[in-house]
C-alpha cells in the first residue's frame, strides 16, 4: 500500500497530462463564450440546489475544482468571495485563463487538499464539489474533517457526484456487474482513454478509490454534520455511464447531497 502522498503525487502526473488534451478538446472553445453573462454549466438539477441554498453574497470553495469552469458559473449566479483548490498546475492555470476570459474576480490555490494549511479555516459559507472528486481521495475520514476547518458556523456542504453504484459496471459490461461494491483496494490504471475524448490515451498511471454511500455518510455523521437533503438520479453527470444512460432500466448514476456544519 502506498502512502497517502505518493498517491496524490501520482494523479496530480495524470491530471497535468489530461489538461493538455481538454484544453484541445473543449476548453479552447470555452475562452470564446465563457465572458457571456448568462454562462453557466449547472444543469436543472444543480438551478434547483443553489437556489435552495441561495448563493447571494456567499463566501464558497470549490473542492478539486480542476479548471474552475464551475466556480466561475457560481461567481457568475451571485456569490461572494470564491476560492478554488486543485491538485494539477495544468489545470488551475486553465482555470486562470477561464476566470480572465469570464472577466471574474476568483481566487485558485494549486495544493493538494490534504496538505492545506490553516490560511483558509473559518472562511467559508458553503463548499461545492462535484463531478469525480471523492474518488480521487483516499482518506474520506480525513478529508471531511479538512472540510470541518474551512466552513464557518452553519456553512454547507453541496455534493453532486456520480453515484458510487457505477463503479460495479465497465463500458463494454452492458448491464452485468463487473466489480464488487465493498471493494477497499486502489485502482490502478494507465494508458487509458480520456473521458471527454475517447481517441486521446492518458500514459500517466493513476489511482482511483471507491466510497460506498455508506462510506459517505458515516464521515459525514463522524464529522457531526447535519445531512438536509439527499437524492439520487438516473441520468449520468460523469461522461462515463452512456451505456447504462440508453437502457430501460437504469442504476443510480449520481446524487445530490447537503449538509450542514452543527
Amino acid at each position: 500500500m502506498k502512502s497517502r502522498a505518493e498517491y496524490s503525487i501520482t494523479n496530480r502526473i495524470y491530471w497535468n497530462e489530461v489538461a493538455s488534451v481538454h484544453q484541445d478538446n473543449y476548453v479552447n472553445e470555452l475562452l470564446q463564450r465563457i465572458s457571456d453573462p448568462d454562462f453557466t454549466t449547472f444543469d436543472p438539477i444543480e438551478q434547483k440546489l443553489f437556489k435552495k441554498i441561495s448563493l447571494s453574497g456567499k463566501a464558497v470553495a470549490q473542492i478539486c475544482c480542476n479548471n474552475a469552469r464551475e466556480l466561475i458559473s457560481v461567481k457568475k449566479a451571485g456569490a461572494g468571495r470564491c476560492v478554488g483548490f486543485d491538485i494539477s498546475d495544468e489545470f488551475i492555470k486553465q482555470g486562470e485563463k477561464l476566470k480572465q476570459a469570464a472577466e471574474v474576480e476568483i481566487e485558485l490555490v494549486c495544493t493538494d487538499i490534504y496538505e492545506l494549511g490553516d490560511a483558509y479555516d473559518n472562511q467559508f459559507d458553503l463548499l461545492y464539489i462535484t463531478i469525480g472528486v471523492l474518488g480521487w481521495l483516499q482518506d474520506l475520514e480525513t478529508f471531511f474533517a479538512i472540510l470541518v476547518r474551512l466552513l464557518k458556523p452553519d456553512g454547507q456542504i453541496l455534493i453532486y457526484e456520480s453515484h458510487p453504484v457505477l463503479e460495479l459496471f465497465e463500458e463494454d459490461s452492458g448491464g452485468t456487474i463487473r466489480n464488487d461494491y465493498f471493494n477497499k483496494k486502489p485502482y490502478f490504471e494507465e494508458k487509458v482513454s480520456d473521458y471527454f475524448n475517447p481517441e486521446a490515451v492518458i500514459k500517466s498511471p493513476s489511482y482511483w478509490f471507491h466510497h460506498r454511500l455508506a462510506d459517505i455518510f458515516r464521515s459525514l455523521i463522524t464529522h457531526d454534520f447535519n445531512i438536509t437533503h439527499f437524492d439520487e438520479y438516473a441520468h449520468d453527470i460523469s461522461n462515463r455511464a452512456a451505456f447504462l444512460s440508453e437502457q430501460e432500466n437504469r442504476p443510480p448514476m449520481c446524487f445530490s447531497l447537503i449538509a450542514k456544519n452543527t
